[in-house]
């Protein structure tokens, strides 16, 4: 028994465990939003199947097949009551639901794609079905409920992920292995899917984004001079005191400062040695001319004993 006569029962069965996943987070959602019983079985349908049934109408290759298969309808009713009776919180719970829906998007993204080839459509159609098969029923869920649908923004990459496992799916179906296409899209967007949802990765939002005022804002930051560019000058009078600021308590560095420095010294020594000869004379001059004071002995003053006075007569 080899891979190929295998794996159409698997992926049977892992089709139908992805219905009762879909189907489980359709009930889910209705627990969130209060319904009752009715409500959690039409958001389990419309959540589980609902993908399949546009893809097949677009189509027209027959009756949707979840009308054909036996199985899909009661396993989205098995959805259903799982989330009726359970309450299904919690981080494991929370961890094993997004794992396994990211590998039935990818499972669901293959076989729209591999179903819309062999209906003798193109490239474009097939990626086109390939999403809708795997985003659909989600998007009509959330319509239901009056949300706007979570793959038009403020999710994690996920109709992205869709888009992106389409792509191996394609090549390998032209290449004659439409089996290894259908695990190989399941395993690339599955590992899409939960990679973006650990690190948060999304698209951007358009958040009043215009061309025309993007490429005026250009323009001007290329008519702007740029900022090293530009000469700041410095308020009157700051530059001479910085300057004779630094020559008296030494601010600045290099060579250069250390002449001023020097030669600042240099200036005071001449000028000390320049006043020395007239502060001396000045000294003089005010001791001869002073009552009482040394020069009174020798130069006769009025009080002093001399050779001329009276007394000595």
């Amino acid at each position: 028994m080899d891979l190929a006569s295998i794996f159409p029962t698997v992926f049977q069965i892992f089709d139908l465990a992805g219905v009762v996943v879909a189907g489980t987070l359709g009930g889910m959602v209705a627990r969130e939003m209060r319904l009752d019983i009715v409500g959690f079985l039409a958001l389990a349908v419309m959540s589980a199947l609902g993908g399949g049934m546009i893809r097949d109408t677009l189509l027209q290759m027959g009756p949707p097949v979840a009308l054909t298969n036996p199985y899909y309808l009661p396993g989205a009713f098995t959805g259903a009551i799982f989330a009726f009776f359970l309450t299904l919180s919690g981080k494991w719970w929370n961890r094993f639901l997004l794992v396994a829906d990211a590998f039935v998007l990818g499972a669901w993204t293959a076989t729209g794609v591999v179903k819309t080839l062999e209906g003798g459509f193109g490239i474009l159609p097939a990626i086109l079905m390939g999403t809708v098969t795997a985003v659909g029923g989600g998007m009509i869920r959330d319509v239901a409920v009056g949300r706007i649908p979570s793959i038009f923004g403020g999710n994690t990459l996920y109709a992205t992920a869709s888009v992106i496992a389409s792509a191996p799916a394609i090549i390998l179906w032209y290449l004659g292995y439409p089996t290894i296409a259908t695990a190989a899209s399941t395993l690339v967007a599955g590992a899409i899917a939960i990679t973006a949802r650990r690190y948060r990765w999304s698209l951007p939002v358009n958040d009043d984004y215009s061309l025309r005022k993007s490429i005026r804002r250009m323009h001007d930051r290329a008519k702007a001079k740029p900022r090293f560019l530009k000469v700041r000058h410095a308020p009157a009078g700051a530059g001479y005191g910085r300057r004779r600021f630094g020559s008296v308590i030494g601010h600045g560095s290099g060579r250069g400062h250390g002449r001023v420095r020097g030669a600042g010294r240099d200036a005071g020594h001449e000028a000390g040695r320049e006043a020395g000869p007239a502060q001396q004379e000045g000294f003089e001059a005010t001791s001869a001319g002073t009552p009482g004071g040394p020069g009174a002995a020798a130069g006769g003053t009025p009080n002093g004993p001399s050779n001329g006075s009276p007394s000595d007569s």
